[in-house]
């Protein structure tokens, strides 16, 4: 090539971007910041899979404008201290065009600031206080694909009055962890169970992975209720059901509502008719679940029945789409492209809709997500609400 060819192709470059537009069109970059380690690392590593499946999908059918899908996977550990350096990093060294992950409140509370500087396209998977919610307010680029704590609610209020009718159910005891995702509006839950009908005569906090539960369970032991119900991690779901057994704490129905289930959870005794809500199941009949049931089996060679797994996966599989419906990484062309989505997906159908208290923020899914389950042989029985029920609720009658 001579010198004036040269000289052409680098005023062409120059032209569309310079260098660092060069870069750019050579892969297109999503940073990913999940919990693989610590009390949610099960949420964490089961998003991861479904970010995998779905990036290996990507790429086979062509990538995102025609160039390869790059991800940056990081483990934030569920902390702040770790998150916020790496949503800081995705924007300022790897300069990628999208972020996605972020599973807990309290980094979600915590990048507030470093978003509002930076301005970052997100696709939030998690983190789902109203804290993050009306931080973000005024903020254009936020799509959260997973419900808000309210909505989790409303399906948790909606079991529980499911119950109380079916079964004649009174009192309840809520144990709940102490940060964004447990504490979060929970004067709020207590007022609105009593207003159902419930007596609510004990409600206390705890610290989620800390493992010790016996003190706490002993007090709420103290008050004859129907039901336990606790807000929290994978990380305490077994040592609540094994210390309940060891101090005799029998209420007539454990519901616990963690984002995801300890592996191999459903395979231990203690985990019998334990209950909890999901918004995902692999026996789903929904065409796009059994297709992202068949993927994953192929890839992995095994199931997983964590609801984070499909929705790492839709998560995505829409940001890619949205790209390439917008022609572009243009933040601005990609949100717009991303806020038109209504797609079916193995979680159910996504369409977007303003935020309920900032309504700036794209909001995907609600309560409608969910249903609730009980461990039982070894699976997850669906058992709530009637169109989605595979058997009975199994109650403890005294």
């Amino acid at each position: 090539m001579n010198k004036l060819a040269v000289v052409l192709v680098v005023v062409a470059l120059l032209a569309m971007g310079g260098t660092e537009g060069l870069a750019q069109r050579e892969q297109v970059r999503i940073g990913i910041s999940l919990p693989l380690t610590g009390p949610a690392s099960a949420s964490g590593k089961a998003a991861e899979a479904g970010y995998r499946l779905a990036l290996d999908e990507i790429n086979k059918a062509g990538g995102v404008l025609g160039r390869r899908l790059q991800v940056f996977i990081e483990d934030d550990g569920n902390l702040p201290a770790k998150g916020v350096p790496i949503f800081t990093k995705f924007v300022t060294v790897d300069r990628v065009h999208a972020i996605t992950g972020i599973f807990g409140s309290a980094i979600g509370v915590s990048i507030v600031g470093p978003a509002k500087l930076h301005e970052p396209l997100i696709a939030m998977l998690g983190a789902a206080s109203p804290l993050v919610e009306r931080g973000f307010e005024g903020y254009k680029y936020l799509f959260h694909y997973h419900p808000w704590a309210y909505h989790n609610m409303e399906a948790v209020f909606n079991f529980m009055e499911f119950v109380r009718t079916g079964t004649g159910a009174s009192t309840i005891a809520i144990l709940y962890e102490d940060g964004p995702f447990g504490s979060a509006g929970i004067g709020d839950t207590r007022s609105e169970l009593i207003k159902r009908g419930f007596d609510v005569p004990f409600m206390e906090s705890f610290k989620t992975g800390s493992g010790d539960f016996t003190a706490l369970l002993t007090r709420a032991k103290r008050h004859p209720v129907d039901v336990l119900f606790w807000i929290g991690f994978d990380a305490d779901a077994l040592p609540i059901a094994v210390q309940s057994r060891e101090i005799g704490f029998k209420p007539r129905l454990i519901f616990g509502s963690p984002a995801s289930w300890p592996v191999g959870y459903e395979g231990n005794p203690v985990a019998r008719d334990v209950a909890g809500m999901a918004g995902w199941t692999s026996a789903s009949p929904l065409p796009a679940s059994k297709e992202f049931v068949k993927k994953y089996q192929a890839k992995f060679g095994s199931l997983s029945e964590e609801y984070m797994a499909p929705m790492g996966y839709t998560i995505l599989t829409s940001l890619a789409a949205a790209m390439n419906k917008a022609g572009t990484t243009d933040k601005d062309r990609v949100t717009a492209e991303l806020a038109k989505t209504d797609a079916d997906t193995p979680v159910g159908r996504l369409r977007f809709k303003p935020s309920r208290l900032s309504p700036s923020v794209y909001q995907g899914f609600d309560s409608d997500l969910w249903m609730v389950f009980q461990f039982r042989e070894g699976r997850r029985v669906p058992v709530w609400p009637k169109h989605v029920a595979a058997g009975p609720l199994a109650w403890r009658w005294r």
